[in-house]
């Protein structure tokens, strides 16, 4: 519903005050502020006064068209993916390139593109692809059109031979200690304030608290796939357990949280794992499973004060 922006904008179009159109209509201007504000919405029976009152239809005041035009881009976006899951990147791109004839400005539908034309070969259909995302990044798309365009766009600009490019505009992507996963992995520690402010130090500062600590850097395809496909939380949450009810243990510690962080200078498919307590360790690793294991020897270790 777009009801609140829809009246604001037609009242606004009028230079009335939230007062003269209550008068107008018949309601408190208390109404129409809650209304403005999307606290309330008007009862369906005014909404033909109010339709009259801005010489609109009704449509265009609970805002179909923008409806519809979401639901329609929706659909664009479903069927692009499943061609795509296809492996029909023909079918996906004629998609987005038709929609972009209805909707020509629409960063995300240019970013959609972009991404298709990527996996391309052809370097006609690669320099249209960074063409695409040199142009969502130069308007003002939503958050998350912009970050997934500046992560494809750095492979773009790799495929082509571009190498400086691409190198440049990887070194301006966020931090991996800033991202969504590393966040949400933090919060299910259930952190305490010292931790909080540690993190906070860490966002700031890009550096570690003189603590133990266990520290992983990925290389660039290795994020997902070493904390899903090789189950290291699910590994973390079991220790856990184990050193929450061992009574036994002496001089037992929290288990510290692993600090993930991302490396520009490390290769795909490598893995570096960094810890301190009594031992310290600096290794780079091509297997992951084995990075694992290191991971989980080292978390124990610092917990058990071995």
């Amino acid at each position: 519903m777009y009801v609140a922006e829809n009246l604001k904008a037609l009242r606004k179009g009028k230079e009335w005050t939230q007062e003269e159109m209550s008068e107008a209509i018949g309601v408190s201007p208390q109404s129409i502020s809650k209304w403005e504000r999307g606290d309330t919405f008007p009862d369906i029976t005014l909404l033909p006064a109010l339709a009259n009152l801005f010489k609109v239809s009704v449509d265009a005041i609970i805002g179909m068209d923008k409806i519809n035009e979401e639901e329609a881009k929706t659909a664009v976006f479903k069927s692009g993916h499943e061609y795509l899951r296809q492996g029909d990147g023909k079918a996906a791109s004629k998609v987005f390139s038709d929609a972009l004839k209805t909707y020509p400005n629409d960063e995300s539908l240019m970013c959609e593109l972009a991404l298709v034309l990527s996996l391309e070969s052809d370097p006609a259909k690669l320099q249209q692809a960074a063409s695409l995302c040199e142009r969502v990044l130069s308007g003002n798309p939503t958050e998350k059109v912009r970050h997934t365009t500046c992560a494809a766009v750095c492979f773009v600009y790799f495929k082509l031979g571009e190498k400086d490019k691409a190198l440049a505009a990887a070194r301006n992507l966020p931090h991996l200690r800033e991202s969504r996963e590393n966040i949400l992995a933090e919060f299910r520690d259930e952190p305490d304030v010292a931790d909080i402010n540690s993190y906070l130090r860490f966002i700031a500062l890009g550096e570690e608290d003189n603590q133990d600590k266990v520290l992983v850097d990925f290389g660039m395809d290795m994020v997902v796939m070493f904390t899903s496909e090789y189950d290291l939380l699910e590994r973390i949450k079991i220790l856990r357990k184990e050193i929450g009810v061992d009574s036994s243990l002496k001089g037992q510690r929290k288990l510290p949280h692993i600090r993930v962080r991302d490396n520009i200078d490390l290769p795909p498919s490598r893995v570096r794992v960094c810890y301190y307590a009594d031992l310290l360790l600096d290794k780079d690793f091509l297997n992951p499973d084995d990075a694992v294991e290191e991971v989980i020897m080292a978390l124990s270790k610092i917990a058990k004060n071995i």
